[in-house]
């Protein structure tokens, strides 16, 4: 499958999971956009070419804090089992960059781009590829199945999980803690080496209402509710980080995107355009 697609959050539970026995590993390889995985024990945050996987007879969730672009192998558990390995060592996971994961991502393209003109002989050959490929890839990547979370597996999982809660004003450092039923001194030393998290919690929401703001344009969403979607509560306490973090403010922002609707109606010319940076 191949899914483009606006903002969306997923959440897999309990009573979705098929009662038949049967399960398919998801195989995911995203195209644009950024969004987040998060199964069982781990969780990452993804990026454009980034490769991740979803057992989808377990709960679990997945989302894009923006616009995406998704190319997605489904295949038997047992098959991913006989050709692969363990889909346990790799589900919430995404893949490390390799020589061999650059092959496996373009050989994924070309078969999302001809796979509906492909004989059902062809497109079992096709499959086969993939997963031949896969093995090499994850080959020493999957890590230990003791149950420990390393310190980066902890951070890793807590940035994807914390892409999920950001319209819940309460959330914070315990509940992250709570959901991820770990310690509070495992979670701090997960983030030691930055800011800490309670800022990280404190800039996503920045930066997603930074996005949603840029995505709004001209369609006269307000800010007040960007803000609250993000887990904002306190107009002005949200205006001064935001300016803190950014350097102009959520109104100046949306002036801007306002001003790039016009140019697309023809209302400016290119030199009246420059007037705040886009974040990075």
């Amino acid at each position: 499958m191949r899914t483009v697609s606006g903002p969306i959050d997923v959440e897999r539970m309990a009573r979705h999971i098929r009662r038949d026995g049967s399960e398919e590993i998801s195989i995911m390889l995203i195209a644009a956009g950024r969004g987040y995985v998060e199964q069982g024990n781990n969780g990452a945050l993804l990026r454009p070419g980034d490769l991740t996987f979803r057992a989808m007879g377990q709960p679990g969730a997945a989302g894009s804090r923006d616009g995406y672009d998704e190319i997605r192998l489904m295949v038997p558990r047992t098959a991913f089992l006989e050709q692969v390995g363990n889909p346990q060592d790799v589900v919430g996971r995404k893949l490390g960059d390799t020589p061999l994961k650059g092959l496996l991502k373009a050989y994924l393209g070309a078969l999302a781009s001809s796979v509906s003109t492909m004989s059902e002989a062809e497109t079992g050959t096709a499959v086969e590829g993939v997963l031949h490929l896969l093995r090499g890839v994850i080959h020493g990547q999957a890590g230990s199945a003791d149950g420990e979370l390393s310190t980066e597996a902890v951070r890793s999982l807590a940035l994807a999980h914390i892409q999920r809660r950001l319209h819940e004003p309460d959330f914070g450092p315990n509940a992250l803690a709570a959901a991820l039923q770990i310690s509070r001194s495992r979670l701090y030393a997960a983030f030691s080496g930055g800011q800490g998290i309670a800022a990280t919690i404190r800039d996503a929401r920045l930066d997603r209402a930074h996005d949603r703001i840029v995505m709004m344009g001209s369609a006269g969403a307000r800010i007040a509710s960007i803000m609250a979607s993000c887990g904002f509560t306190d107009p002005a306490a949200f205006s001064r980080a935001f300016r803190q973090r950014f350097g102009f403010s959520p109104r100046d922002l949306a002036a801007q995107g306002r001003g790039w609707g016009a140019v697309q109606n023809g209302g400016y010319r290119s030199e009246d355009t420059r007037r705040l940076p886009l974040r990075a």
